[in-house]
């Protein structure tokens, strides 16, 4: 799968302005976007000032990171600092425009013009009309139109499209939604009871689903479809009501690709699902299974998730000795999380991705406590080379290090992210 590498520097501009510049590099997709969203957060928590994303060398941005970005400008103005991005790429830089991102995070050339729009006023005072980046299809769109700035285009999508759109009753918002959805070929499905929908799914074929949560059953219909191969890679929009506590359903939660929570503007919804319905072509080329669950580390939680994990694991198509064996790292990972990373304190949250693709399958195990030096323990690992040596040592009383022994013998790549909170494990169909 793509991966995406972040590298943060800090400098001051002008009078001493404070700058954290963070480089992207890679791919922001189902995959990565869990890191791109931890560095944001350690960069609120930890810094001050402007938050410069450098997206010279991203080639890909997914629905999800261009919603992280926009909450975490939110998140930014409310404290008086600012959030730029600089150097976009003419592919993305489409994207954003078609999903008019640009209208509303300045969008700058190079670390030069950063410094002069920064220096031109005040936090809050600045206008980056002056300075941000255009391209031909933006000039061109509002040229046609005899105004200044564009309003958010439609993206480019298949013309042929089916959506579903789950909901109470018909009503004037599910009738704005269709016409701005409905693609020119496709069909736009309106179901108002989630046994119906998932009893249709099949004849349907939804290239995506909006589910209002409120609706009885939606929680069962959200995991009938993500933890079924074929279904789960449809992508799942959840409009939530007002007032709801998305913390509270971290009790036992299978997570949805994108949510809203009322209120919200009409434009972030339809910005949500041309973007989702843009990705189609590519995403069923490569994607065969993705799912996405939290839970508080609690035994029973731990048991469900295990036994869930199982069931992927042994649709993914890999023979009977790689299921055992990716079943085996599955388990230890989860049990490693919640000994070493969480004490087993029931408050935290494991996270877990399963990630199917037509070569291998990938499953993310994600804990909330500190991390630990991973590189010494992979390096004694390498070292102690033959099954017969590393028994050897451990036979000495060097017992550190089993459980990452076990998930290395189980899977073909073992991968620690960050801090060494998250371990990816890797088996090849």
């Amino acid at each position: 799968m793509p991966e995406l590498k972040l590298k943060v520097r800090r400098s001051t501009v002008g009078d001493g302005l404070p700058v954290a510049w963070v480089a992207l590099d890679g791919f922001i997709d189902a995959s990565t976007v869990l890191s791109f969203e931890n560095t944001l957060e350690v960069l609120h928590r930890e810094d001050k000032g402007t938050v410069v994303l450098d997206f010279a060398s991203v080639l890909y941005a997914n629905s999800t990171a261009i919603g992280t970005i926009l909450n975490y400008r939110n998140l930014l103005m409310e404290e008086g600092r600012e959030l730029l991005l600089m150097q976009v790429n003419p592919q993305v830089l489409t994207t954003f425009e078609l999903l008019g991102l640009t209208a509303v995070v300045p969008c700058l050339p190079d670390e030069e013009t950063v410094g002069c729009y920064l220096a031109s006023a005040p936090a809050g005072e600045r206008d980056p009309e002056a300075f941000v980046v255009r391209s031909a299809m933006e000039k061109a769109a509002a040229a046609s139109q005899g105004v200044a700035q564009a309003a958010p285009l439609r993206s480019v999508r298949p013309e042929s499209c089916n959506v579903m759109m789950i909901v109470p009753e018909e009503n004037r918002f599910t009738d704005v939604t269709k016409m701005r959805l409905l693609t020119p070929h496709g069909r736009f499905h309106i179901v108002t009871d989630c046994t119906e929908a998932l009893h249709d799914f099949d004849e349907i074929d939804p290239d995506l689903i909006v589910l209002e949560d409120p609706m009885h059953g939606s929680e069962d219909f959200l995991w009938a479809v993500k933890t079924e191969k074929g279904k789960s890679v449809v992508p799942v929009i959840k409009l939530y009501w007002t007032g709801t506590d998305i913390e509270s359903r971290r009790e036992f939660k299978i997570w949805e690709d994108d949510f809203l929570i009322e209120p919200f503007e009409l434009m972030e919804l339809f910005m949500l699902g041309e973007s989702e319905l843009k990705r189609i072509p590519e995403d069923r080329k490569v994607l065969l299974h993705q799912t996405h669950i939290e839970f508080r580390t609690r035994e029973g939680n731990i048991e469900r998730a295990k036994e869930l994990g199982r069931n992927v694991i042994e649709k993914a198509g890999l023979s009977a000795e790689g299921t055992t064996a990716m079943t085996t790292a599955f388990a230890e990972a989860m049990e490693n999380a919640a000994r070493h990373g969480h004490r087993y304190a029931p408050e935290k949250c494991i996270d877990v991705v399963f990630l199917l693709d037509r070569e291998k399958l990938q499953v993310t195990v994600t804990d909330e406590g500190r991390g630990f030096d991973y590189q010494a323990h992979l390096a004694r690992l390498a070292e102690s080379g033959t099954p017969d040596e590393e028994r050897l040592r451990q036979s000495r009383g060097d017992l550190g290090g089993l459980g990452i022994s076990l998930m290395q013998r189980c899977t073909d790549q073992i991968e620690y992210l960050g801090n060494g909170s998250a371990v990816r494990l890797t088996r090849r169909l």
